[in-house]
């Protein structure tokens, strides 16, 4: 709890007073680009840091001093850390021999940890056998085989193929929750962290910006870096325009462009206040000048709806990427799935449509750029 780490005498802050709370059974993914503080955070969870100031209390206790290996816990990270010249077996069982149990226990909870991760037909095998996701299997086993009731994963998945990692992500997980462990995953895969996780927290810059599960982050960021960073999003600035009570406001893009209603999330604006307007791609829908809405079988009525010009668009296998302009010249990108039948052409002019509910506002930051880097 308010957990600081600094470094070189305090010269450079690391982790900036920090708390959260993690149940058991979570899995749980600490987000964020390089440097944000993620990787120290988990360092000082497992022991291999020490907090400058705060304490990390594990079963309510503060395990100030605890070394990691007594801190009931299993690492796996990127790089494996496998033992080459040992087989399958006894990777497994040199943890539990350095602890000092009896053959019987090592024999009986070696073959329990590699069966569950399905390589108790490979234990008198090398892991050369193995490709990465064996490896990672192998690495879980030896975690599980010691005790472990909690996973601290360091890019666990960064070496792996991108395709072989969308699968193996949720084989992780599945093997993660039936085994009933606590999981501390750092990434900086948004996607991965999305695909899996129970809840992320997203830092920068050494502080938690904001925590949830990824339905909340993506569906309701606090801030303009969590929009950004987590799915693919337009950006527009503007200004508040009215104020028309229940939560509604009207808001006008900069240099003349569309007027648009939508919820303020009690954000609590003035009329005048500049702000930032955030949609995402795929929030954004597309029809031709002469679409008919009247016999349309949807219900536009809370629709918000602006003319723009298609100015490219590019097919990417599964989704299709529509590059549009206002009448201002501010630029903004859709996307839709690649079955979307359309016969758009670049330099037509659309309709533009997009429900009040997927408009979010923010107040203007003093350093928009800084906000919208992904740094």
């Amino acid at each position: 709890m308010n957990v600081t780490k600094t470094f070189d005498d305090g010269k450079v802050l690391a982790v900036d007073n920090i708390s959260l709370i993690i149940n058991d059974g979570d899995y749980i993914f600490l987000l964020g680009p390089s440097g944000c503080g993620k990787t120290t955070t988990l360092r000082m969870i497992a022991g291999l840091e020490q907090p400058t100031e705060g304490k990390v209390l594990i079963d309510g206790k503060d395990v100030e001093g605890v070394p990691p290996e007594d801190r009931d816990m299993g690492f796996i990270f990127q790089h494996f850390e496998i033992f080459d010249q040992m087989t399958v077996w006894e990777n497994v069982t040199f943890g539990l021999e350095m602890r000092g149990y009896e053959e019987d226990y090592i024999i009986k909870e070696a073959k329990k940890a590699l069966k569950t991760v399905e390589l108790l037909e490979y234990a008198d095998e090398y892991p050369s056998i193995f490709g990465n996701p064996g490896l990672q299997k192998l690495g879980i086993a030896r975690a599980i085989a010691t005790g472990a009731k909690i996973l601290i994963m360091d890019e666990p998945l960064g070496s792996l193929d991108p395709k072989v990692s969308k699968v193996f992500r949720h084989e992780l997980r599945n093997l993660i929750k039936d085994l009933g462990l606590t999981a501390i995953h750092v990434t900086h895969n948004q996607e991965e962290a999305m695909a899996i996780a129970d809840k992320i927290i997203v830092m920068r810059a050494g502080r938690i910006l904001q925590m949830g599960t990824p339905y909340e982050l993506y569906e309701n960021p606090k801030s303009i870096f969590v929009a950004n960073f987590l799915g693919e999003t337009n950006f527009f600035q503007g200004f508040v325009l009215k104020l028309l009570g229940d939560g509604i406001i009207k808001i006008w893009t900069r240099l003349g462009g569309p007027k648009l209603f939508c919820n303020d999330y009690g954000n609590g604006f003035n009329l005048d206040d500049n702000i930032v307007i955030a949609f995402r791609y795929e929030d954004i829908y597309l029809f031709p000048l002469n679409y008919n809405f009247e016999k349309s079988r949807y219900d536009w009525s809370k629709m918000e709806f602006f003319k723009a010009v298609l100015k490219s668009k590019r097919f990417i296998g599964s989704t299709k990427r529509f590059y549009l302009a206002l009448d201002n010249d501010d630029k903004f990108l859709s996307t839709k799935p690649g079955t979307f039948v359309e016969n758009y052409k670049p330099g037509e002019e659309l309709i533009v449509g997009i429900h009040q509910d997927d408009i979010h506002v923010f107040k203007a930051p003093d350093d928009l750029m800084y906000e919208l880097s992904l740094m």
